[in-house]
């Protein structure tokens, strides 16, 4: 029984791993969760020594010393003159020695390198590491998920789409003398007036007509202004005169032969094919990402597991890069909610394939090891291991696409949508 206010220490259990010699060292776990361990290491001085022997032998063939030749010196003129480097190799071999015979012993998986968070060899040596690991979580029951797929878009309806922005992107902007309409250029002289004083004044100011991020007073006043024309607009308290030196129009680009041409096709009908044919595959690679995504809110609704904290800073990161981002407070509490999610959804797929015996081909990772700009011969097992895992993933996603139960679901067109998918692109 518990009397008074006071918290009991957490509990903290001894454990003891073998040593070289038959006998016992001791460690203890001090502080735990599910995915974070930190474990104090004690031991006498003594254990250091095997070490310090196998950090001369590394060392021996690579220095000479005077009067011996190479890999000749005695250990114990080695030891005397390189007894600091030696130490310093040696605690480093017996901290990671230590740390992987836990790691075997607990059967625990580390998912980032250990933190060396105290360390002391006055005396006995004794030292704490912080690490994290995998939780322990098992997945069941996803096969036959029910995923809704949407329709296509027409894909007459994505053409016109596309032949619309490409008249607006090829368009060109001329002077003209008719009156200002909405999406006119309007080049004008700023004087903004309050209180009978002039409190700004701009030049060749650039506005398009109907643009929202200026005044509605403005824009409505615009209309129909013509080049030469001076103007006072009231707009609250302030008056702003404009005096217009320029009226110029879009003239959007005409889709005919030349046009096409002009795209590196050789007809117009070649163009509508080549330009369908890509959308078609965009549409089909949309829909699929949606599916995916519908595959991945499943999964994380249904397993719930604390996620390590160095797996989401991982994917923290790759948002960032990817994004071409800085570290900051405000990206920090916009993406790190993705980040978490996108880490569990890789150790839900992780775990799947564990389970389902899914592995890719060394080919395969051969391949898009060089794709990605990378040697196969000099690409790094760390790099390796992380395009093996993203074919892994993916191969799992396949997977479990394939044991879904994907329902068609049809989409509601806007009124604008349904009159172009209804409508002819070529009449």
């Amino acid at each position: 029984m518990r009397v008074g206010g006071s918290t009991p220490p957490p509990r903290t259990f001894l454990f003891f791993l073998k040593n070289r010699k038959g006998g016992f060292l001791e460690y203890q776990i001090v502080n735990e969760t599910e995915t974070e361990k930190e474990i104090e290491f004690k031991l006498g001085a003594q254990e250091l020594e095997p070490f310090i022997d196998n950090s001369i032998e590394k060392l021996r063939d690579r220095i000479s010393i005077k009067g011996y030749r190479r890999g000749r010196a005695p250990k114990g003129l080695i030891r005397t003159r390189y007894y600091d480097t030696l130490k310093a190799e040696a605690i480093n071999d017996l901290i990671l020695d230590l740390y992987k015979r836990v790691l075997q012993e607990k059967n625990w998986k580390p998912v980032s390198n250990p933190e060396l968070v105290s360390f002391d060899d006055a005396g006995e040596i004794k030292f704490n590491l912080r690490f994290e690991i995998q939780p322990e979580f098992d997945v069941n029951d996803y096969k036959g998920l029910e995923l809704f797929r949407e329709e296509p878009l027409p894909l007459d309806y994505l053409y016109e789409q596309t032949l619309n922005r490409l008249k607006e992107n090829y368009a060109d902007v001329v002077e003209t003398t008719k009156p200002a309409a909405v999406d006119d250029f309007i080049t004008l002289d700023l004087e903004i007036i309050e209180d009978n004083k002039v409190i700004d004044k701009q030049s060749d100011v650039v506005i398009k007509l109907g643009d929202r991020s200026f005044p509605d007073e403005l824009n409505r006043a615009l209309v129909g202004i013509k080049k030469g024309e001076k103007k006072d607009i009231q707009i609250n308290n302030q008056i702003y005169r404009i005096k217009i030196k320029k009226v110029e129009e879009k003239i959007l680009a005409q889709i005919d032969e030349e046009f096409a041409k002009m795209l590196n096709y050789n007809s117009l009908e070649e163009m509508e094919k080549g330009l369908k044919d890509m959308l078609k595959k965009q549409e089909e690679e949309r829909l699929n990402e949606e599916l995916k995504e519908n595959l991945a809110q499943i999964l994380l609704e249904r397993f719930h597991f604390p996620v390590p904290k160095s797996l989401i800073e991982r994917e923290y990161q790759v948002i960032l890069k990817s994004s071409n981002l800085t570290d900051n407070d405000n990206n920090r509490e916009r993406f790190m909610p993705i980040a978490e999610k996108r880490a569990r959804f890789n150790m839900i797929l992780d775990k799947i394939a564990q389970k389902e015996n899914i592995e890719v081909l060394e080919e395969d990772v051969n391949n898009l090891v060089q794709k990605n700009g990378f040697s196969v011969d000099e690409a790094s097992e760390e790099i390796r291991e992380y395009f093996k895992k993203a074919l892994t993933r993916d191969e799992v996603v396949q997977f479990l696409l394939k044991n879904s139960n994907i329902v068609q679901k049809g989409r509601i067109l806007s009124p604008e949508e349904a009159k172009n998918a209804n409508r002819s692109i070529r009449h």
